[in-house]
């Protein structure tokens, strides 16, 4: 089980790892939330203290992800393994979520992936993927010089 080793673990070492990792509260307020899951979510610092469904992540306010989660909390039990594609203001993200529930801590963790189950590649963001588009045959790419 990785959730009550991940318990322990400071801002510091959740940032090494290379998967989103979020953790929520039983209202599903963020309680943590690690570096590779803030850039490739094109996320501005860490939304911890907000609700996730609806002022991080409203995309997922939809019954295949919400009430998976709210379920599982009820139950008092959850590990889940599925593809969602969130709708962020820069583009559509599709990521494999796991996520799994903690008695111990009465929290949840959910774990993103790229689609494959593989790493964030940690050199580039959804930032770094925006480049400036050519306008009238100009690229705004290159330096020109007069």
């Amino acid at each position: 089980m990785l959730a009550p080793f991940l318990d322990r673990l400071s801002d510091e070492e959740l940032d090494a790892i290379p998967y989103g990792v979020i953790q929520l509260d039983t209202a599903c307020h963020v309680m943590a939330c690690n570096q590779a899951e803030t850039d490739n979510a094109g996320l501005t610092g860490r939304p911890i203290g907000r609700h996730f469904f609806h002022e991080v992540y409203p995309s997922a306010n939809v019954p295949e992800f919400h009430d998976k989660v709210t379920r599982g909390v009820a139950d008092g039990h959850l590990d889940e393994t599925f593809c969602f594609t969130f709708c962020c203001d820069l583009m559509p993200r599709r990521v494999l979520v796991r996520a799994y529930y903690a008695g111990r801590t009465d929290t949840v963790w959910l774990f993103t992936s790229k689609p494959d189950g593989s790493p964030f590649d940690r050199a580039s963001s959804i930032r770094s993927c925006i480049r400036p588009t050519p306008s009238h045959g100009i690229d705004l790419r290159t330096f020109r010089v007069a």
